[in-house]
């Protein structure tokens, strides 16, 4: 057996360019994808090269040698994909297809020595094979998740930092413009950051326009009213503008007074008379 595995060890890697150049040209044109057939030709050889580095440590395997060197190269390369923001499902739809290219490749190996080879080798090269991918594609997507997790975090920690910009128009009116969905901002201590602009900048008044808000629910229409109760006491008027049906609806049925509010159907509609 340890002679014919040290056979198909060397027959593997002698094979190791026809079979990149077979996975290469299984691509197929898909916007947005590093795996696009019509990539080009120095993206095209940066996959050949990161592929045969993963052929030669799965042949490795073969001969009893450590996965050790593949955690290294499946972070390095889940680490890339997602960094440039490549669905995982891509990558593990092409381990999928070179583990067939791989395996044939052993079948090729077979019906070159068909009396040298028994059951047993099959079983065992198949089985340390198949857990080698199996492996790397587990270890691939838990580095994956990690690099995606802490891009995801960065990025809401930016929204949060971002979410509430008090701008200044004058030197005593500013304009808070609100965005998405009221909801993205429940974890942004949204209150307290918009009064402590408003008390910075030295405003007596804001423009709270919500134009841009896709939806609001019961609980943020009342942490809204309640940032303008407190805008009140800072002796900070409120105006509203860009309010929908469903937010005034809420509102009534919350038993928020809107008769104090100055509101306004656009922004420019308020600036112009705050300003003028």
């Amino acid at each position: 057996m340890r002679e014919m595995t040290e056979k198909l060890h060397d027959f593997l890697l002698q094979h190791i360019d026809e079979m990149s150049q077979e996975w290469l040209d299984s691509r197929e044109v898909e916007e947005n994808s590093i795996y696009t057939a019509d990539a080009s030709s120095e993206t095209t050889e940066y996959l050949r090269e990161q592929n045969q580095y993963f052929t030669r440590t799965i042949v490795k395997v073969l001969t009893g040698k450590s996965l050790e060197t593949l955690s290294d190269w499946a972070q390095k390369v889940a680490k890339g994909r997602a960094q440039r923001g490549e669905p995982l499902y891509q990558s593990i739809k092409h381990f999928k297809k070179f583990r067939l290219i791989f395996l044939k490749q052993i079948e090729s190996f077979f019906y070159l020595h068909p009396s040298s080879i028994t059951y047993e080798d099959l079983f065992l090269w198949n089985k340390l094979v198949n857990e080698a991918f199996d492996q790397t594609i587990e270890l691939f997507t838990v580095y994956y998740e990690q690099v995606s997790d802490a891009q995801s975090h960065a990025q809401q920690m930016l929204i949060s930092e971002l979410s509430t910009p008090v701008i200044s128009i004058s030197d005593t009116v500013g304009v808070l413009p609100l965005i998405g969905q009221i909801n993205d901002y429940k974890n942004s201590n949204f209150a307290e950051k918009v009064l402590l602009q408003a008390k910075e900048l030295n405003l007596s008044c804001l423009i709270i326009d919500l134009s841009g808000v896709s939806s609001i629910d019961t609980m943020m229409t009342n942490d809204l009213f309640q940032v303008i109760k407190m805008l009140d006491l800072l002796g900070i008027e409120t105006t509203i503008t860009g309010i929908r049906p469903e937010i005034s609806l809420t509102a009534v049925q919350l038993g928020i007074d809107m008769s104090r509010l100055r509101t306004y159907g656009k922004l420019k509609d308020a600036i112009d008379k705050l300003l003028h």
